[in-house]
């Protein structure tokens, strides 16, 4: 790559695929991608690692395509968290503000944050992201987002925490050590593809990001511009492809072969004479494409019922003015937007692909494809503002991952300075 643009690689590291994005930084809202690549991971079941040999070699193959189509070679990138462990949670922390002119500084702001975390963070768990949402002056209903200068007596922030198993993230760690590459910065999926997939407006206003992959289901709730839920779902478009295996006595290959061609989650859209030839376990057989939709229909209504308790568990339902964003591979099936705005009775659209990442004409419908979402999320991260996200979940390689997990907390203070 040209030593006179910055550039920037990005890992998404998902169930059945691992997805890199290397790009030209122009611009924090312009960068160009000159090399991608999928490669299929065979070493993680419903979101985690569970051959970490496997995992490295899908590593090593996305990327090694990725660097062929850009000439170059990658040494460090931006990584995405895998979310299928991922714990989320709302939680506070009141400090008083002791200095005689009772002026917030950042060590009060540190210090509320500590507190918040203190009751929640578990020795077996990792912080990988604490967003806040606003800060309490004074016990005020009227929340404020920048709190540093001002006066109070006391001040009670509000945060999102995100914590994960460290298990995980010593897995996630050397998969990427086993694969030569250093890792920048690590951020959550569900974070990096809500950068990608939705728009300021829809974060302001209210919006559920739900991003449906092959093993899990994400939701990220935004609402006033701060991220307000996370969840993970326990289930995904795999769960499809195995229910159309079992009925239709297929193989897995073959119904994931005859859902990505023929599959539709609208029986309205569905000819009554439309017939499939798909070929079984004890041979070739004909199906109608009706059969097939109510396959589909019975896993994708189980797995959006999941999702609406878990909107209405929270409340979060009923601030969404924008409604539903749709993003994944498990999204782009016919009829997926009005089954889900049948089943949460509120608006609902697929997410618009970001017109900062971008590539050259041959490159660009390829780049669109929601397997590269979560990837052009990260290239976005890396020139954005580090609001989303306080802590610092990778340090350089010649730290234990031990030593990197007890110094996240030790630069909060300087990163709240850059924040504020």
């Amino acid at each position: 790559m040209s030593e006179a643009v910055p550039s920037v690689v990005a890992i998404d590291i998902g169930t059945h695929k691992v997805s890199v994005l290397i790009g030209k930084v122009h611009a924090p809202d312009k960068i160009q991608v000159i090399g991608m690549a999928t490669a299929r991971n065979r070493g993680m079941n419903k979101g985690k690692i569970v051959s970490l040999d496997k995992v490295i070699t899908a590593i090593k193959n996305a990327v090694q395509e990725a660097e062929d189509m850009a000439e170059c070679r990658v040494h460090s990138a931006w990584v995405s968290i895998p979310s299928a462990e991922l714990k989320s949670f709302y939680a506070s922390g009141r400090t008083p503000i002791e200095n005689a002119e009772h002026s917030i500084s950042t060590n009060e702001v540190v210090r509320a944050l500590e507190l918040a975390k203190a009751s929640h963070v578990t020795s077996d768990h990792y912080l990988v992201s604490a967003v806040p949402l606003g800060f309490e002056l004074d016990d005020s209903p009227e929340w404020v987002q920048n709190p540093i200068r001002m006066s109070a007596h006391t001040m009670k922030g509000h945060y999102q925490l995100m914590m994960l198993p460290i298990s995980t993230m010593q897995n996630l760690d050397r998969a990427m050590k086993g694969a030569n590459i250093t890792v920048e910065k690590m951020v959550v999926s569900c974070l990096a593809t809500a950068e990608a997939s939705l728009l300021k407006d829809e974060k302001e206003y209210g919006v559920c990001l739900l991003d449906m992959g092959a093993g899990t289901t994400n939701l990220a709730v935004y609402l006033d511009g701060r991220l307000a839920m996370a969840e993970t779902l326990q289930r995904g478009g795999e769960h499809v492809t195995r229910d159309i295996a079992a009925v239709l006595q297929t193989t897995t290959e073959e119904a994931e072969r005859i859902k990505l061609l023929y599959g539709c989650v609208d029986l309205k859209v569905v000819k009554p004479d439309h017939m499939i030839q798909i070929q079984g376990i004890d041979g070739p057989q004909t199906i109608s494409r009706i059969e097939l939709s109510d396959i589909m229909i019975a896993r994708y209504e189980e797995i959006l019922t999941q999702v609406r308790e878990a909107l209405e568990r929270s409340g979060a339902i009923h601030g969404l003015y924008h409604g539903v964003v749709l993003t994944g591979d498990a999204c782009q099936i016919e009829g997926m937007v009005s089954l889900v705005r049948r089943m949460l009775g509120i608006s609902a659209h697929l997410g618009n692909p970001p017109v900062q990442v971008y590539a050259d004409e041959p490159y660009l419908a390829s780049l669109r494809r929601s397997q590269y979402a979560t990837a052009a999320g990260l290239l976005m991260f890396s020139q954005g503002d580090p609001q989303e996200t306080l802590v610092e979940t990778v340090d350089p390689e010649t730290l234990s991952f031990w030593k990197r997990a007890g110094r996240a907390w030790s630069g909060l203070n300087d990163k709240l300075k850059s924040i504020f």
